[in-house]
């Protein structure tokens, strides 16, 4: 979390892997998705719009590894604080 300032940020230990199982609904089964090994999701951000339900919308962004794209989430996190949509 020291990589991501913004208070909006939260990070998950997700020892069931049941964010990742919800995560994964979200996206077509054709679409590859980055930081998986061994089938799990792992070191991924995945940025909601505003005032979302978690099964109604896709991320906006969803990358990793963290470290990696950090910046990237930072500056799109500085977008949408200013009410700036993507």
């Amino acid at each position: 979390m020291a990589r991501i300032s913004d208070p909006r940020a939260v990070q998950f230990w997700d020892k069931d892997h049941l964010i990742q199982k919800e995560l994964r609904q979200q996206f077509p089964s054709s679409q590859s998705l980055c930081c998986q090994r061994g089938g799990i999701l792992w070191d991924v951000v995945a940025l909601y719009p505003d005032n979302v339900q978690w099964s109604a919308s896709a991320p906006v962004f969803f990358d990793g590894a963290v470290l990696d794209v950090a910046p990237e989430l930072s500056k799109r996190l500085m977008g949408n604080s200013m009410g700036k949509q993507e």
